[in-house]
């Protein structure tokens, strides 16, 4: 049978729906973070960039838009689990990134029948489609994190993973033939659970973008006929484009803000309630406190204080990723965000003018390199073909008048002395050319090629200018480099970070430990008030950023550590046994490995923890985790959530941050 693959490798849908129809569901909730919020990029975190979400298109309300991300992008080999460890501060979800997980499965056009949605895995083309298996008769209940351990522990090395838990089925993609080949025979009749599983080769999926095509030529396309399922994105064809480019990009861009910051509190509202569920069902022991509770806070199981609002409305996105695609006019190489999905059947690009949210200095970017890219002989990048060259320019901005611009092209078919032509046409028409007053002063130049699992994307080059740029933040000054995690909103940042400072509770002899630290913004923000910070983060870049803004700043009592936080929390807990510790976590929209919170769980002298989410719903089993009794795997004491508070970081859009003390002081 043939099935959709999740843009993420980690899955679990349990809805009472059909098999089919749950994976269309599942395609509907992954796709790429549906539109929204984020289209511009720098979510917030994906991490790279939690903070990205750039394109409507790659993500489902940016959150902030990432991309990512960040992260500056999650891996496309890299398991959720993995992602929230690894990337802490990576644009959370990068436009990029998006598009080829999404693409792995979704490269179909441009073969001899355009309307061949399974065309792009006879292409000859490597995709880990062309390796993947069913797996059905799994025990009932069973997760991915055990059924992937399950296959790891029998020598074998999926690449993704989606269960679908109500038909007891798996799919599950390797890397090549002969890691396919070598799970049939190990899975087939394996007994797991006192189940017999059985194991058979799966179908690629289809390119939904195809498929969605083919199903509307097969209908004839009429306006009158019932859409396809699925359809919103084609609900919306028939406005005109600024107002499409606002629903996806800003899809509260007309309503009044005072409404917008209630929606958002009812959004959060509805995360403490499920929490409150959640915590009495996973710890008994909670249960009569859980109640108590609900009882004093609306069903919450704890305060959610009033919603802190952005300082500024619109222009106040300091990072945005632009697409270059084709218009809805047909204009080849044009700038801006995604109207729609790629699984919902489009690929247009819209020019970002009209976006509320952006500075007017990334619009004008944007026009002074649509500008250039009409006079360039290399044609625009074709997310349907692989074809084509440039692909995405992204735009940051700071508070200091300075700007940073990477471009990104994909160098596929072209020696390297045409690369190294068109990064000399780069700079020679923004440094001395027509360009050269457009007030970029840092140019990045990225050669984009299609990877494998596994392989590393290209470096930043430097075309012209410095390295990195600086902005103002709570009286201190950040260096941020290209592929760094900045949130998008730096005034709005400010109220964040300082809500996180009044939060900590701690004292001169406190020792704060910034976990996904970043280039170290929370951590020394809070280090004149505390006697040491130590942050961990797994991307070097940010490490190096964040030593450098320590000195920049004058600060010596922070430290900060490259690595996967569950890697090197273990050791660190024993250097600040006995020490007055409080930590402050703020992963990419992920969340943390649960891995990491075991580690923190057994950090005993750690009383009080901050936690700040940017996607509270995919935080939820972190949440939970926190707050599990004692066991082998969590092994202190429980924590409780006592308050919460959402800072507003993205107006006109569905996204807020969350803020959540969790506190064991009364139960260790």
């Amino acid at each position: 049978m043939t099935e959709t693959p999740p843009k993420e490798e980690s899955v679990v849908l349990n809805k009472t729906y059909p098999l089919e129809e749950a994976i269309t569901e599942y395609l509907h909730q992954e796709d790429q973070l549906e539109h929204g919020d984020g289209c511009l990029g720098n979510s917030h975190k994906d991490k790279q960039n939690k903070d990205d979400i750039s394109d409507p298109g790659t993500s489902d309300e940016v959150k902030e838009a990432r991309t990512s991300e960040d992260t500056k992008d999650l891996k496309a080999d890299e398991t959720a689990d993995q992602r929230a460890a690894s990337s802490c501060h990576g644009d959370q979800i990068s436009s990029m990134e998006a598009e080829e997980d999404e693409k792995e499965s979704s490269s179909a056009a441009g073969t001899t029948d355009d309307l061949d949605p399974y065309a792009y895995a006879k292409d000859g083309k490597y995709t880990t489609e062309n390796f993947k298996i069913e797996v059905r008769n799994l025990p009932k209940y069973s997760g991915f994190s055990q059924f992937k351990k399950r296959m790891v522990n029998q020598g074998l090395t999926p690449h993704k993973v989606k269960i679908i838990q109500r038909d007891n089925i798996a799919f599950v993609a390797f890397r090549c033939e002969e890691d396919r080949q070598k799970a049939l025979e190990v899975l087939n009749s394996h007994v797991w659970k006192g189940c017999a599983l059985s194991a058979s080769k799966s179908n690629p999926a289809a390119d939904p973008l195809v498929r969605k095509r083919k199903e509307r030529e097969e209908s004839g396309n009429g306006k009158n006929q019932k859409r396809a399922r699925g359809g919103a994105d084609e609900d919306k064809e028939d406005l005109p484009v600024k107002d499409r480019l606002l629903l996806a990009v800003t899809p509260l861009w007309n309503v009044p803000y005072e409404e917008q910051l209630k929606q958002k509190t009812e959004s959060q509202k509805v995360v403490l309630s499920k929490l409150s569920r959640a915590i009495e069902n996973a710890n008994p022991g909670l249960g009569s406190w859980v109640i108590q509770q609900r009882k004093q806070y609306d069903n919450m199981c704890c305060q959610l204080e009033d919603i802190k609002p952005s300082p500024v409305l619109n222009n106040y996105r300091n990072k945005n990723e632009f697409n270059v695609g084709v218009s809805p006019e047909g204009k080849d190489k044009t700038i801006g965000f995604r109207l729609g999905r790629y699984r919902g059947g489009s690929c247009t690009v819209a020019s970002p003018f009209d976006c509320p949210n952006l500075p007017q200095t990334a619009k004008d970017i944007v026009q002074v390199f649509q500008t250039y890219l009409e006079q360039s002989t290399r044609s625009g990048y074709d997310t349907e073909k692989h074809q084509g060259h440039w692909k995405q320019l992204t735009v940051r901005t700071t508070q200091r008048s300075e700007v940073m611009v990477m471009v990104q092209f994909n160098v596929e078919e072209l020696s390297e002395d045409e690369v190294a032509q068109e990064k000399q046409l780069l700079h020679d028409y923004f440094s001395t050319g027509p360009g050269k007053d457009s007030g970029i002063t840092s140019l990045f130049f990225q050669a984009y090629r299609q990877r494998r699992p596994g392989e590393e994307e290209a470096p930043y080059q430097l075309i012209s200018g410095k390295e990195f740029i600086q902005e103002q933040l709570l009286g201190m000054t950040f260096r941020i480099s290209p592929d760094a995690f900045f949130q998008v909103n730096t005034l709005a940042a400010e109220v964040l970070y300082s809500t996180v400072a009044d939060w900590c509770d701690f004292t001169e002899n406190s020792t704060v430990l910034d976990v996904c630290c970043g280039t170290g913004t929370i951590g020394l923000t809070l280090a004149k008030h505390v006697k040491k910070v130590i942050g961990v983060e797994l991307c070097q870049q940010a490490v190096e950023d964040a030593r450098v803004n320590a000195n920049i700043n004058g600060i010596d009592n922070a430290e900060f550590l490259c690595g996967k936080a569950e890697d090197i929390l273990p050791d660190m807990a024993r250097r600040l046994y006995g020490t007055e510790l409080v930590a402050v976590v703020d992963p990419p929209r992920a969340g943390l490995h649960t891995r990491v919170i075991s580690v923190l769980r057994k950090c005993f002298n750690l009383t009080k923890l901050v936690y700040v989410s940017c996607n509270s719903q995919s935080a939820m089993p972190n949440f939970i985790d926190l707050c599990r009794p004692t066991s082998n795997k969590f092994k202190g004491a429980a924590f409780r959530p006592v308050r919460a508070i959402p800072v507003d970081l993205f107006p006109h859009t569905r996204h807020s941050e969350l803020i959540i003390l969790f506190d064991r002081s009364k139960t260790t």
